[in-house]
């Protein structure tokens, strides 16, 4: 699994320089590394409409900052990765990692009083609420140095006391547990701070390709928000951090 990281960062790393063409193959954004890639010392490059093809052809060029995180071949690793990063100190927070947590088709439904509350975020009219190219706007968002201090998760998957289903063709597995973080907002130029919190009840499906040599990712995630507090849920969280 390392040997594979190295080689796709490598190639990565490859495509992301100026050739004769004075075209690159990945994109500036806010936590490039000005050291591996000076030509981004210019400034981030506007991201294209996550509806269009075009937002899914051209990645990010790394940070350069990347995590120690679990292989993964378990769900269970995939979890604790996610909060790993959402965790992580500012600069080490990386959206890329992130987003490889998640499957390609990835789906996530929210509560459906936040559809009612977000309109213009959980667009009924859209085949899909909440997709893959939403999550990683929100990914850049909620792990931005410029936006979010840090985050606390104060209850997460707890495998000796949470709800686990395993598919019969064991490629599917689902769990359900509830959730309570708070993340630290920065307000204006950094001189102030507001804490979001957030509880509420998760359901996740992951999923594999094969038995033989697992790799799970995240497939689906269903939000209940937590009605008897006045703490917001992953799907309001998701829809402030989404523009």
């Amino acid at each position: 699994m390392i040997a594979l990281r190295t080689f796709l960062l490598a190639a990565l790393l490859a495509g992301c320089t100026i050739g004769d063409s004075e075209q690159v193959d990945c994109r500036c954004a806010e936590g490039t590394s000005i050291e591996l890639f000076p030509h981004c010392a210019a400034g981030v490059e506007e991201r294209p409409d996550p509806r269009t093809p075009l937002s899914t052809q051209i990645p990010d060029c790394p940070s350069g900052q990347q995590l120690s995180l679990r292989d993964p071949h378990t769900p269970a690793a995939v979890l604790a990765n996610l909060i790993s990063i959402l965790q992580a100190p500012a600069d080490r927070r990386s959206p890329q990692q992130y987003m490889d947590q998640f499957a390609e088709n990835f789906i996530f439904f929210p509560d459906p009083d936040d559809v009612q509350l977000y309109p213009e975020i959980y667009d009924a009219d859209r085949d899909t609420l909440w997709g893959a190219a939403e999550e990683d706007d929100f990914a850049r968002l909620i792990l931005s140095s410029e936006r979010i201090h840090r985050a606390h998760f104060v209850r997460w998957f707890r495998s000796a006391a949470d709800e686990r289903i395993v598919s019969d063709d064991q490629l599917r597995e689902t769990f359900i547990f509830p959730y309570e973080a708070e993340f630290i907002e920065i307000i204006g130029e950094a001189d102030s701070v507001a804490t979001i919190g957030i509880k509420g009840l998760a359901t996740i499906e992951l999923v594999t390709p094969t038995e033989e040599n697992p790799v799970w990712s995240i497939a689906v995630w269903q939000d209940q928000r937590d009605r008897a507090s006045a703490k917001f849920s992953w799907g309001e969280l998701r829809a402030r951090f989404s523009q």
